[in-house]
């Protein structure tokens, strides 16, 4: 009997010991084999994304760019892939004069934008014009050649 309780007390104490200690293992593979995780919006993520870039659209052709900025940024947080996000962020960016901020979010915009040849070559034409701003002509003038 004694055995039996010196037994069930150390089995309560092993388990009470390991349940309060949080242990996290960690599983890396090779850098060769890591795959990108694709993380896809959800209906309501993807509505919500929508509706904050009708917003943007219409501040940006109101002339009202920080809250055009603001828009573009939340709609891009609901749904990183969707390029007219960023797209309308670039413009937004070359407005408020910061080009290099414009050049990233349009590189951005020109991942994710359909295969589409007037919108690629809009695409391109804004992160020439970006370039330009930014003093580097030999950039524009591979993007106004694409």
């Amino acid at each position: 009997m004694r055995k039996f309780l010196l037994l069930s007390l150390s089995l309560i104490l092993l388990i009470t010991a390991g349940c309060t200690r949080k242990v996290v293992v960690v599983k890396t593979q090779p850098a060769e084999t890591k795959k990108a995780v694709i993380v896809h919006p959800t209906k309501a993520e993807i509505a919500s994304s929508e509706n904050h870039l009708r917003q943007a659209k219409k501040f940006y052709y109101n002339g009202k760019y920080k809250q055009a900025r603001k828009h573009c940024e939340k709609a891009i947080k609901f749904n990183h892939s969707n390029w007219e996000a960023h797209y309308y962020l670039g413009l937004t960016m070359q407005k408020k004069r910061e080009y290099a901020v414009a050049v990233e979010a349009l590189g951005v915009s020109l991942k994710y934008s359909p295969e589409n040849r007037f919108v690629r070559s809009e695409l391109h034409l804004a992160i020439g014009y970006s370039w330009e701003k930014l003093g580097n002509a030999k950039k524009a003038g591979t993007e106004y050649s694409l």
